[in-house]
């Protein structure tokens, strides 16, 4: 994925100063497949920011489009909650009623997040 830009703030929390090269935009493009579809390719976008209210979470979210027709596929949004220990907590809620959360770390010198979802819930159900 390409980043297309980085948001400058001066204002930036503490505990989001270690994932702040996440913030702006990033755009790439894919391919997906299913058993029972033949594969697709699709264009994606992240992006990142930080609220002015300068609390301490990433504001997210993503979407995606088909790329041969600029359809939309699928979207997102949530936030990111960094702690001071390196552990992360991600909230994010889907347009298909899907929620979910997921915990882990990240290493500030690594530039590296390993995330596990912990819950799954499906609003249509």
């Amino acid at each position: 994925m390409d980043k297309e830009k980085k948001e400058e703030s001066s204002a930036i929390h503490p505990a989001v100063a270690p994932l702040s090269y996440l913030l702006g935009t990033w755009k790439g493009e894919g391919e997906g497949g299913y058993p029972t579809i033949n594969s697709f390719r699709y264009g994606e976008e992240l992006h990142f920011s930080h609220p002015a209210s300068g609390k301490p979470v990433i504001a997210y979210s993503h979407k995606t489009w088909k790329l041969d027709s600029g359809q939309p596929m699928h979207s997102e949004s949530g936030y990111w909650r960094p702690k001071p220990d390196g552990s992360l907590e991600v909230v994010i809620a889907q347009s298909t009623g899907l929620a979910e959360v997921l915990k882990g770390t990240y290493s500030a010198e690594d530039n590296v997040i390993k995330l596990h979802s912990q819950v799954v819930a499906n609003a249509s159900k």
